[in-house]
């Protein structure tokens, strides 16, 4: 028998000023028993960093070739698809040739990985239409060795950095985007 995922909730207020949003959410993650606290918290900020209506997360770790996160518009049509942790390029690949007009997103905090990623991906034509994101390795793990199934965030987001206030720790950090273009 298959181990459950394990609910996460996180109650989340969030300003991000550059975008002008500013919303108070309670977000429910399904932690798949493989899924580490560093991809959990990756996908959270993702979530912060690119909070529009309807961006959801996606079927989890279980489907593979499947974003973290992503958002369809009301045809269905996939508009922006967002990978955290461990993107492959040739899955980017596809998503770039399968969905015409998406936006593709990939969230590290590993530099080694990032250096991978463009490797993986140099030379090829349509690299500049995948974005690559790196939020600061200390702010990821100082919020992935919370444990805590309920935790409450007080998230800002200032052109490229994170100000948090994780149940009364404050934590920062900075946010990078390289095109691979």
């Amino acid at each position: 028998m298959a181990l459950a995922p394990t609910r996460r909730e996180f109650r989340l207020t969030l300003s991000h000023v550059d975008r002008g949003i500013e919303r108070a959410e309670t977000v429910i993650a399904a932690q798949h028993p493989s899924e580490t606290n560093e991809h959990l918290t990756l996908r959270l900020l993702a979530w912060c960093l690119f909070a529009e209506e309807g961006l959801t997360f996606g079927p989890g770790l279980s489907t593979p070739d499947t974003a973290d996160l992503w958002t369809h518009d009301l045809t269905g049509r996939l508009t922006r698809f967002i990978e955290c942790g461990a993107a492959r390029g040739e899955a980017l690949r596809k998503v770039v040739h399968q969905h015409s007009g998406a936006e593709v997103h990939v969230v590290l905090s590993d530099p080694r990985r990032r250096d991978e990623l463009v490797a993986e991906l140099a030379g090829w034509r349509r690299a500049e239409e995948v974005t690559v994101w790196m939020i600061d390795r200390e702010l990821v793990s100082a919020l992935a060795a919370r444990e805590e199934r309920r935790q409450r965030w007080t998230v800002t987001v200032v052109g490229d950095h994170f100000y948090l206030d994780a149940d009364g720790v404050s934590l920062d950090g900075a946010v990078d985007r390289q095109s691979l273009g």
